[in-house]
């Protein structure tokens, strides 16, 4: 007889910026996914995983946020627990009007749609509230499942560039992504007719 395949139950999440008092829950999920993240990180110092440092790394975000230079949001779950994270970072403004995204979710729940659908919205966010023009993003070619949720976010691959991040002590190429305010617009009109 034939298993059938299991099938989790839909998670509540909201999303919202990382403020100094997510200090402590911000340090947990970096410990808790500090093995699963490790092949698409920075090397960190020990000390990266603390509440001291966490809270310092938040602090100085707020001073870029507040110069309207990056945000970094925070995933959680209606229990508050903090799951994923989403930056907007390298905002320029003038004739660019461009945004950067990195993110990262819980090993737990990866494989879910939570990252995409948390993506989608904070694109939608980065066109309609920010006025953004163009949305960036960068992934190691061998991480799949990134790419993918780029893909299903709209993102067109747009190019290659070789060393270009130290991650876990190596230097890597990434593959470029790119996403436009125009494209999105008219791809949210064509699903609103569907």
């Amino acid at each position: 007889m034939k298993k059938s395949p299991s099938v989790q139950p839909p998670l509540s999440y909201f999303i919202r910026p990382l403020e100094q008092e997510d200090a402590p829950l911000l340090a947990s999920y970096y410990r808790r996914n500090r093995e699963a993240h490790r092949e698409w990180s920075p090397l960190a110092p020990a000390e990266f995983f603390t509440t001291k440092v966490q809270r310092e790394r938040l602090e100085r975000g707020a001073i870029l946020r507040d110069e309207g230079r990056e945000i970094r949001f925070g995933m959680f779950t209606s229990a508050a627990e903090l799951i994923g994270t989403i930056s907007l970072t390298s905002i320029e403004r003038g004739v660019f009007q461009n945004g950067r995204f990195g993110y990262s979710i819980d090993a737990e729940y990866m494989g879910r749609g939570l990252m995409t659908a948390g993506l989608r919205k904070l694109i939608r966010y980065a066109f309609e509230d920010l006025g953004l023009h163009r949305l960036e993003a960068n992934v190691m070619p061998r991480n799949a499942a990134s790419a993918r949720v780029l893909k299903k976010c709209g993102f067109t691959l747009i190019g290659h560039s070789p060393a270009m991040v130290q991650i876990n002590g190596v230097w890597e190429g990434h593959d470029m992504y790119m996403l436009l305010a125009g494209e999105w617009r008219a791809r949210a009109r064509d699903h609103d007719h569907d």
